[in-house]
């Protein structure tokens, strides 16, 4: 009989569990719907407000539900400060160019920059033709710029395995001795290819017509004024000559 008992009693609580949960469920699926809601209304409201600051003009970042700026609208607005602050390197275009530059030798612990440049460029051409244009130009000019101190100190590039020409180590020593400006005359071969330019467009402007354009304009005029003026001629010495022939006649 206790056995009898104790089965009748576990139905029992099993039937309570399952008339319990079978009253919870309705209750769950009806909270469930109203968060689905709040969070549908909530959808609504920040399209809504997007929508109207997209209308206006408005200058607020779209926020969420809780007046919390969106992380997208303020990563796009770092977006748009870091494409602005970006220099002008575009050299594409017929325009006359005002562009600042700088040679950069970057070989490790002989780091320099050489100093700032302007230069008009009125080409259209790419960054590479540029900083080929630039490096070739510094090149040739070795002989005019300046030693920088930290060079000098560290005695390069004349402790360099590739030495330099015998004129360039006279001018080098002779240099040394005055103790005037040193220039740098020469880099080894080996070393050119650590220069680098770094430039920036500072400003565009439009060029003028190019003035054989105007002078072969003028040219053509005066061409088309003699040709008129033979024609003329021809016309008016035809006419006299008909008049004089009715006469004989």
């Amino acid at each position: 009989m206790g056995w009898n008992d104790d089965e009748t009693g576990s139905s029992s609580r099993r039937m309570a569990g399952l008339f319990a949960r079978i009253v919870r469920l309705p209750v769950a699926a009806f909270i469930y719907s109203m968060e689905m809601f709040v969070l549908t209304l909530q959808g609504l409201q920040r399209y809504t407000n997007d929508g109207v600051d997209a209308i206006t003009g408005g200058a607020q970042p779209a926020s969420d539900g809780d007046g919390t700026p969106r992380r997208d609208a303020h990563a796009s607005s770092n977006r748009q400060k870091e494409l602005s602050a970006m220099p002008d390197t575009n050299l594409n275009d017929d325009m006359l160019k005002l562009v600042r530059y700088k040679v950069l030798f970057v070989k490790r612990e002989y780091e320099v920059a050489f100093p700032e440049q302007e230069e008009l460029v009125h080409d259209n051409m790419n960054d590479t033709a540029f900083v080929a244009w630039k490096i070739a130009e510094f090149v040739q000019q070795l002989g005019d710029t300046t030693m920088p101190s930290k060079w000098q100190m560290k005695n390069y590039p004349a402790n360099q395995a590739e030495k330099p020409p015998d004129p360039i180590a006279r001018k080098w020593k002779e240099e040394k001795d005055r103790g005037g400006e040193r220039r740098v005359h020469w880099l080894p071969e080996a070393d050119k290819k650590y220069l680098r330019v770094y430039y920036e467009v500072l400003s565009r402007y439009a060029r003028e017509k190019f003035k054989h354009d105007e002078r072969e304009v003028e040219v053509l005029e005066q061409i088309r004024d003699v040709i008129q003026g033979i024609g003329d001629k021809g016309a008016a010495s035809g006419g006299a000559g008909g008049r004089g022939a009715g006469k004989v006649d």
